[in-house]
């Protein structure tokens, strides 16, 4: 009797790469970074099926739409990039204002450009610590701002949540404090109000890092865990697979 093959999964084909991909279940101790988002990597996935490459998707970045329409840009429609056209070959979010190397929706009119990522944030985010739901806005409605979390001023052509009945405000990603017992620079009253100190802050950071939570559970496909650090953490893998 003849013996069987071992069974082999299927792979197929993206534009975004030259080798087949293969079907993944990616572990959150794998510490994987997504080839597309440039996002941590756990969930349905897809992998390059040659050994030496180190490629990998989320399943969602592989079923992302090709042309989208966005409230944020409303004149014109947005093609799905899979690099950067600049020489750089980096862009700048014209969301969050953070730079992005991989996957990303494009005006090439407009020179806009906004992470996957940013693209599907809800319009609308409740924060436990807050008693009114926050809005999504796609720049600063008017005057000087500064996020109430970590205290530091807001660009104002960036997205932000706000909330018009208490004039609070928060940058579009969770804030970091950097360094909890140096107040940030620019401090005193003026803007959206008297500053908080800096346990208050750290309060409504605390508040902030868990509605991101809570927004990473309805955005589970996309695996929001936009921070300032992953660009940082893709280039030192790079770094370190061309050692």
């Amino acid at each position: 009797m003849a013996s069987r093959k071992p069974a082999t999964r299927p792979s197929m084909r993206h534009p975004s790469h030259n080798h087949p991909l293969r079907g993944y279940k990616a572990q959150a101790e794998d510490d994987i970074i997504c080839s597309g988002c440039d996002l941590d990597l756990i969930g349905a996935a897809y992998k390059c099926t040659k050994s030496e490459c180190d490629y990998f998707l989320h399943k969602s970045c592989v079923e992302l739409q090709r042309e989208i329409r966005h409230k944020s840009h409303p004149n014109h429609p947005l093609n799905l990039l899979y690099s950067s056209t600049y020489d750089n070959s980096e862009y700048f979010c014209d969301a969050c204002g953070q730079c992005g190397t991989g996957f990303g929706y494009n005006c090439s009119i407009c020179k806009y450009d906004i992470h996957v990522g940013c693209v599907s944030m809800p319009e609308t985010m409740k924060y436990e610590k807050h008693t009114h739901p926050l809005t999504l806005l796609y720049s600063v409605p008017s005057g000087f701002f500064t996020c109430d979390v970590c205290e530091e001023e807001m660009m104002n052509n960036l997205w932000l949540y706000y909330c018009q009945k208490c004039d609070y405000a928060t940058h579009l990603h969770s804030c970091v404090a950097d360094e909890e017992e140096e107040p940030k620079k620019g401090g005193g009253s003026g803007g959206n109000g008297a500053r908080r100190g800096s346990s208050s802050a750290n309060s409504e950071l605390e508040a902030m890092l868990k509605a991101q939570r809570e927004m990473e559970k309805m955005q589970i496909d996309l695996h929001l865990q936009m921070q300032r650090d992953k660009i940082d953490k893709k280039m030192r893998k790079n770094i370190l697979n061309s050692i």
